[in-house]
């Protein structure tokens, strides 16, 4: 990315952040609460504690990846919940039958590519639009792993939990080291280096950048699609599985911790601007307000919604720039 480009982002990063937080003051206000004095509980508990923030962190690095890389090859995957949730439940699996974190990473990873590849082929060969497909995977799988945590694969002694990851099968953290937060970063990096150094990166940019430009320069934009959608998927899956192996080593019959992971995945792509690196940094701040925006409840008594308002207010702030570009660049297209 051309230096100018990159100031370029990162200003408007830092203003949509300011507008964001400005507005989430006014409403503050509005609500009878001090905007300073949630603010500095908010950023005081939600970066406190850097272990914690960077176990929350890693699966939301992967959604972010899981919408980002899709998006960068002109894709809109919302599907990284679904994603997610197989990536969970394959790792859980094949951790308890199998005593094995590697091949359960691995697996979940790969469950997680075959789904997102799913939702891309059905675009590809039938014409399906990814998010409608997308919105409609995500509720069957959040069903299908339900019935499969709450009536097959349950705990017998806790019926509430699935069956939990074996001791010697769970990754723990390496003394202030989070092992799941490293790995989460490695892939991040790996997937940088794949975007920007390699043949296959160059080309789903192009796809996504101009399809028509694609086309002329040899480029099938089909291969991109699924391409991006099987990268993304199994970032996803991959994320479903450290969330599991390394942080809560079952799953609930409620998903109580995998629901909502994917979704917000949306938001960290959109403020890390789809790029790997930023993606990293902008999970850290997300689940430094998720984290801060729990304890603004606990000191303030305000309802946990004012938190994810803020959130809100701060996604749409960011997310406005880039749909402008995006229905420009669009338009421009339709002149060619």
């Amino acid at each position: 990315m051309p230096n100018g480009e990159l100031v370029g982002k990162a200003f408007e990063i830092v203003m949509s952040l300011a507008i964001a937080f400005s507005v989430g003051a006014i409403v503050l206000v509005i609500l009878g609460y001090n905007p300073i004095e949630v603010y500095a509980i908010l950023f005081k508990y939600g970066y406190g504690n850097v272990k914690y923030l960077m176990n929350k962190s890693t699966p939301l690095i992967m959604t972010g990846l899981a919408f980002a890389i899709p998006s960068i090859a002109g894709v809109f995957n919302i599907g990284g919940e679904s994603q997610l949730y197989v990536g969970a439940f394959t790792a859980l699996m094949t951790a308890y039958y199998t005593n094995n974190p590697l091949l359960a990473l691995i697996v979940g990873a790969l469950a997680g590519a075959c789904l997102g590849w799913f939702i891309g082929a059905l675009r590809v060969y039938r014409g399906i639009n990814e998010v409608i497909t997308a919105i409609m995977v995500n509720w069957v799988f959040f069903y299908v792993i339900t019935y499969l945590i709450a009536g097959v694969f349950y705990n017998p002694q806790r019926p509430h939990e699935s069956i939990p990851v074996p001791e010697n099968a769970r990754i723990k953290p390496i003394g202030d080291l989070s092992v799941i937060f490293s790995i989460a970063v490695i892939v991040a990096l790996a997937y940088y280096y794949l975007l920007y150094y390699t043949d296959l990166g160059y080309r789903l940019r192009v796809s996504g950048l101009s399809p028509s430009s694609a086309r002329y320069a040899g480029f099938d934009p089909s291969k991109a699609v699924l391409t991006s959608m099987l990268l993304g998927g199994a970032a996803a899956g991959l994320g479903g599985a450290l969330l599991v192996l390394g942080i809560t080593y079952n799953i609930d019959d409620m998903l109580s911790a995998v629901y909502g992971l994917g979704f917000t995945g949306i938001g960290i792509g959109l403020l890390g601007r789809n790029h790997p690196i930023g993606i990293i940094f902008s999970a850290l701040f997300l689940s430094g307000l998720i984290i801060g925006g729990q304890w603004v409840e606990l000191k303030t008594g305000a309802p946990p919604e004012l938190a994810d308002t803020l959130m809100g207010v701060i996604v749409i702030a960011l997310a406005i720039p880039y749909v402008y570009r995006m229905i420009f660049r669009k338009l421009a297209e339709g002149r060619q």
